[in-house]
């Protein structure tokens, strides 16, 4: 028996739209023993969904795509899978799914592709990068696809940073999400979220919070997305109220991640109950971030 470990992911963090990604103790879990077909089981967060809809299986789509790239046949494998990922809510469920499809792969295969092409083939499936390599990498990553190629880069964290979620009980498919953003930006909208961007990460790697409710601030993509999330400017301002050094949307919405030093309950308890205050019922989460990545056990 085979088990893959894939952890949750919060990207963008405001400003950093398709570049930053943060991992989260929150994990998509396989096992994978030899069948004589192929059949995967799911249980936890979405299993009637998942169970239901075989054939938009994503863990499989990435151990086809990870066997067709190595010029091999898939072997048959029974899959038991346990999803702690919300789905539809910005927390990568997608990417997890993709990510435990290649690595079980590429270990079953022994090991033949290394990080870089796995995150290639992630993106490829993905669409976008920063998810999958943060769920690859573990911890806070940076990513830029340029001439074809993908680069990142992992920064170091503060130990003593909690994040907590607010997870909306409506789904937000990325896909839509997507549609409604700009083709084109004004100059001056680019330079500030880029300057957002590099003040986030200097704080983050200099253990200092000071400023990370401005450079959490995204002015260009979370203006248009909030439309879809009753309550949206409501829930930030009052997680910062409570304690939260900043809130941003994770990545495509519609849930909402905070990062704190202390005051976690109190910035929880704020969330949800200014989402009830919008009829949005919603689920909180406590959590850690994670700095290991996808593992095989």
């Amino acid at each position: 028996m085979v088990t893959v470990k894939v952890p949750a992911t919060s990207a963008n963090l405001g400003p950093g739209f398709d570049t930053l990604g943060l991992a989260l103790d929150l994990f998509l879990t396989v096992e994978a023993v030899a069948a004589p077909v192929t059949s995967c089981v799911f249980s936890g967060e979405g299993e009637k969904q998942l169970n239901k809809n075989t054939g938009s299986n994503l863990i499989l789509a990435g151990l086809q795509r990870i066997y067709q790239e190595a010029g091999q046949p898939l072997p048959g494998l029974k899959l038991s899978v346990n999803n702690q990922i919300p789905m539809g809510r910005g927390l990568g469920s997608s990417a997890a799914a993709i990510i435990a499809g290649l690595s079980l792969g590429n270990h079953l295969l022994g090991g033949c592709f290394n990080n870089q092409r796995l995150i290639h083939l992630a993106a490829e499936l993905e669409g976008h990068a920063d998810n999958a390599v943060a769920a690859i990498a573990g911890g806070l990553i940076t990513v830029l696809k340029y001439g074809g190629e993908i680069y990142y880069q992992k920064t170091p964290l503060p130990e003593n940073i909690s994040v907590i979620i607010a997870v909306p009980d409506f789904e937000l498919p990325t896909h839509e999400a997507r549609r409604i953003l700009p083709a084109t930006l004004e100059l001056g909208d680019a330079v500030i979220n880029m300057q957002k961007t590099c003040l986030l990460l200097a704080g983050l790697f200099n253990n200092d919070l000071t400023y990370m409710n401005i450079a959490m601030d995204d002015q260009i993509f979370q203006p248009l997305r909030k439309q879809y999330i009753p309550g949206f400017d409501q829930v930030l301002d009052e997680a910062r109220k409570a304690g939260a050094a900043g809130a941003a949307l994770s990545g495509a919405g519609p849930s909402i991640i905070a990062l704190a030093r202390d005051h976690s309950p109190a910035i929880g308890q704020a969330m949800q109950e200014t989402f009830q205050n919008h009829d949005v019922s919603c689920q909180i989460l406590y959590l850690k971030i994670n700095h290991t990545g996808v593992q095989i056990l």
